[in-house]
């Protein structure tokens, strides 16, 4: 009689990986402090606003969804992503995206502030380190996002944008009153 370990193993294995898919999101890294006073930032409209928030995961596991506080014009094609960082800026490595439609992010006719969820369908596996959620909005109409207050209120991550007429690359999020930071959510299932 031959032995099957190899075959027996497999169904502990396929169990395995569904019950670390099946394991609930976390909060992993948040600031959800709103600027209401400051007024709604652009991302998209003529000068192109892409913006982005980096912040630090401390354990490993799948970054299942994002949040953040934004509204957009219903035809407005949205870009939201994960990016690996160097030096705590956005570097263009994507480890999960999600393109979606506007419609989703709308709350006329009274725009509404509250946190609005991207799930990504292929989670992305992070260790502890630091990551980007990024945002961008392809060609016309436009979104905004709320903006959290002036300050640091998250140390351990940054605001970015890149907009024109600037040159090329990420620049860390100020205006009149200072640096500030993005509201957001990041959620994490944990291995």
């Amino acid at each position: 009689m031959r032995k099957r370990t190899g075959m027996a193993l497999l169904p502990a294995m396929l169990l395995a990986g569904t019950t670390a898919m099946a394991t609930p999101p976390e909060l992993e890294a948040e600031q959800v402090n709103l600027d209401l006073a400051g007024g709604w930032m652009a991302l998209g409209s003529s000068a192109q606003q892409q913006l982005a928030q980096s912040f630090e995961v401390t354990r490993a596991g799948y970054v299942s969804h994002v949040m953040v506080p934004m509204n957009c014009h219903p035809k407005a094609d949205v870009r939201v992503a994960l990016e690996k960082t160097t030096g705590g800026m956005p570097d263009g490595t994507v480890m999960a995206y999600e393109e979606l439609t506007g419609y989703l992010f709308d709350a006329l006719p009274t725009p509404a502030v509250g946190m609005r969820m991207i799930e990504f369908t292929k989670p992305a596996l992070v260790g502890p380190g630091t990551y980007a959620v990024t945002l961008r909005v392809k060609g016309k109409p436009d979104c905004v996002v709320v903006p959290g207050p002036h300050g640091d209120p998250y140390p351990a991550g940054k605001g970015w944008f890149i907009a024109l007429p600037n040159p090329p690359g990420w620049i860390e999020l100020f205006d009149a009153g200072g640096t500030r930071d993005l509201a957001f959510q990041v959620f994490l299932r944990p291995l």
